[in-house]
């Protein structure tokens, strides 16, 4: 694909839609745009771009196809293990007011859920002040998805056993069998999903009742993004997290040269895991 149409591409969804993609991988946009291109059956770069003139819901899918919404809760288990053992009960001790957890990136929103589960079972566990989640995306499909809090019955078998059973209760069909899963009320009173662009203007979202968080967890973006956008997104993450804040990234990512002496291994938890405390 030729970079000056790629680039025509990634300006029309920039205006027509508020996301800027430029600075994403390259390997990763065209990706997206072949795959588009197969679903309506057009062969020629040109006719595609033709197209996403006229046509704003292919806009929609083509920024579906290049944000890649997958998400599950509980996802890498041994993070969250060494955040229920070391992170969160220290942060719970440690603070007044709420802690205040934000997950950027959160697709369909498990991962937003799996924070909300585990800080309120921690804090049953050991006391602390209240907990606060807020959830973000750039794919309004998928954050429709997370604030209807309702999925699949098999998608319960990837939380813990004692979590399954304190915080989902099923929703029984007319059969009276059971056929997804419905996060509860007194999560739902905890967690806030919004639209959020780490890129755009705003360093939080607008939902935000305060700009600076306690936690971020910013787990399996950065593999999607170019070196430039990465250390602009993990400024931006560093600028709205509180001093000894937690920073949470994937297993196979890892901070840019300019902030890792802004941050050190969370104490107690697995330097391979990721997980960074704020130091400056």
């Amino acid at each position: 694909m030729a970079d000056e149409t790629i680039e025509r591409v990634l300006a029309l969804i920039a205006v027509r839609r508020g996301v800027d993609f430029r600075d994403h991988r390259r390997a990763v946009i065209e990706r997206g745009i072949a795959a588009r291109m197969r679903a309506v059956g057009v062969a020629e770069m040109s006719r595609y771009v033709a197209r996403l003139e006229r046509d704003q819901a292919e806009i929609e899918r083509l920024v579906e196809a290049l944000v890649v919404p997958v998400s599950s809760f509980f996802r890498d288990r041994e993070v969250f293990d060494a955040l229920e053992k070391w992170v969160i009960p220290d942060q719970l001790a440690r603070i007044a007011g709420p802690l205040r957890t934000w997950v950027a990136g959160t697709a369909t929103g498990e991962e937003a859920w799996s924070w909300a589960m585990l800080m309120v079972w921690c804090r049953e566990m050991f006391g602390g002040p209240p907990i606060e989640v807020l959830g973000s995306d750039v794919d309004e499909r998928s954050l429709a998805i997370a604030r209807a809090g309702r999925y699949r019955a098999a998608a319960e078998l990837d939380v813990p056993q004692r979590l399954r059973v304190r915080f989902l209760p099923q929703s029984p069909d007319s059969a009276g069998l059971s056929d997804e899963i419905v996060m509860p009320d007194e999560l739902r009173g905890r967690v806030i999903f919004a639209w959020h662009d780490l890129m755009g203007p705003l360093l939080t979202p607008s939902e935000a009742i305060l700009a600076s968080f306690q936690i971020i967890s910013f787990r399996n973006v950065l593999i999607y993004l170019d070196t430039r956008l990465r250390e602009k997104a993990l400024e931006r993450l560093h600028a709205v997290l509180k001093p000894e804040g937690v920073l949470v990234l994937g297993l196979v990512e890892t901070l840019p040269g300019d902030l890792k002496g802004s941050f050190a291994p969370y104490p107690g938890t697995d330097a391979a895991l990721h997980i960074f405390k704020r130091i400056r």
